[in-house]
């Protein structure tokens, strides 16, 4: 069953026929072209909601899976490094690696998988792992270079100015957020427009069969953001200083951005993408110039994106220390989870319920003052992943890593914090260096934090 919330329910998808011949073509959507700037939103958004109704009955395949990880580049005295000499020495390779919005940031990401590859996606991901500690240290020959993987850079250096990528998007973001106010955490106040060269993260992409099938899992995803944010942190020592929220990133972010991402301002659960759409449009742009730009300029939790021939939903939320099998403990959480809630038609929790959760998630994390016991939640919802993965003839071979953080009541974030207690020595610099040592060759080694 489908709470109230819901509105009508999402069963109701208008069936149209179109004609393939005469079907809008998006492609040119897409196309940088000298005719773009005067392509009409309005004619856009009405042919991708045309596109929606065509695809209604399509079948691909599900729970194809992709991940995005993000990371930062430091020296042995904790100073940002910029990633442009390992990027351009990756280029041509087999990895998809690209620039990000902080100049010591770069992004890497693998190709969807089916839902029955997350071993091949992990052996992927391993790869990835030995070829960057190679390539760091052909692109780095004169000084010591290590990748942090810890969702918040943790260099006290880097608020310091001119650390923004200098490429045309990436300017006009920091135009846009140099007009905001400050953000404060904790008696610290840091430029808006610098939080974002600070902060990374690790996003996992999922492919609906159809915009039906995508709605839905868009849906029951805000389900399990909370307890995400709960398993997945580990950003709690972050410029230079720990931090006691269990989340900070996710708090300096959500402000930065000045409700631009954060938990979906939705008023009502999805009843299909057209009502996306609409959402997605419904805001102000601040850099976008079409609808695609304007999906990806919303930086919520999850998020919805139409592709040229697939719907996928994107989750933002979370920040693994990523080593291969910690990330993929995380994609047998959603894939789980999705399934089973969605076969049984899951009751989805009220709207205001998950936001009160997720905010005291990233505030106490394991130890969140909501209307229900956090800890029991997530444990109900592992197992109700577990179940999940049984009906799709899926062994969870990484869901014990979860198992042990609650058991534990561990994560990424807690480690760190108390590995910068006991090996704090008066030196920041040192200290932070000792700490991402610890934490880079855990990642080599394949090493969950639980």
């Amino acid at each position: 069953m489908i709470s109230p919330e819901t509105g009508s329910s999402i069963d109701r998808v208008i069936k149209m026929n179109f004609n393939n011949s005469t079907f809008p073509n998006l492609n040119s959507v897409n196309t940088k072209s000298s005719s773009q700037s005067n392509f009409s939103l309005d004619r856009q958004v009405q042919e991708l909601k045309d596109r929606v109704h065509h695809d209604a009955e399509r079948v691909d395949e599900a729970f194809r899976v992709g991940v995005e990880v993000e990371a930062c580049l430091l020296d042995e005295k904790g100073i940002p490094v910029t990633a442009e000499p390992l990027i351009k020495e990756l280029s041509g390779t087999a990895y998809e690696i690209d620039y990000e919005y902080g100049a010591c940031q770069f992004e890497y990401k693998t190709s969807p998988v089916g839902m029955n590859n997350l071993d091949y996606l992990n052996i992927v991901f391993e790869q990835f792992i030995e070829s960057l500690d190679r390539f760091i240290k052909k692109a780095y020959k004169e000084k010591e270079v290590i990748p942090v993987f810890l969702g918040a850079n943790p260099s006290p250096e880097i608020m310091k100015e001119g650390l923004i990528t200098n490429k045309p998007r990436y300017n006009k973001l920091a135009d846009w957020q140099n007009s905001l106010p400050d953000v404060e955490i904790e008696g610290y106040n840091f430029r808006a427009a610098n939080v974002a060269t600070a902060i990374q993260g690790f996003h996992l992409h999922l492919q609906g069969k159809n915009p039906k099938n995508t709605t839905i899992m868009f849906n029951h995803i805000l389900n399990i953001i909370p307890s995400a944010i709960v398993l997945g942190a580990n950003s709690r020592l972050f410029a230079g200083r720990v931090y006691s929220l269990h989340e900070p990133r996710i708090h300096l972010y959500d402000q930065s951005e000045q409700q631009n991402s954060g938990f979906p301002a939705i008023p009502r659960y999805l009843d299909g993408i057209g009502d996306y759409i609409d959402y997605t449009t419904s805001r102000e742009p601040k850099i976008a110039k079409d609808y695609f730009e304007l999906e990806k300029e919303r930086h919520d939790d999850a998020r919805i994106r139409i592709g040229p021939d697939s719907y996928r939903v994107e989750t933002r939320i979370m920040s693994v220390q990523p080593t291969s099998k910690s990330l993929m403990a995380m994609a047998e959480f959603f894939i789980g989870y999705l399934s089973r809630a969605i076969h049984e038609e899951r009751e989805l929790r009220a709207l205001a319920t998950l936001r009160e959760e997720r905010m005291a998630a990233v505030r106490s994390g394991y130890y969140a003052k909501t209307h229900f016991n956090i800890v029991d939640t997530i444990k109900a919802q592992l197992d109700f992943a577990r179940k999940g993965l049984s009906d799709l003839g899926v062994n969870a071979e990484f869901l014990n890593i979860l198992d042990k953080r609650i058991e534990n009541r561990n994560t990424p974030g807690e480690y760190v914090a108390k590995l910068w207690s006991k090996k704090f020595n008066g030196s920041v610099s040192e200290t932070i260096y000792e700490i991402i040592s610890d934490i880079w060759q855990k990642t080599k080694d394949n090493q969950p934090i639980t």
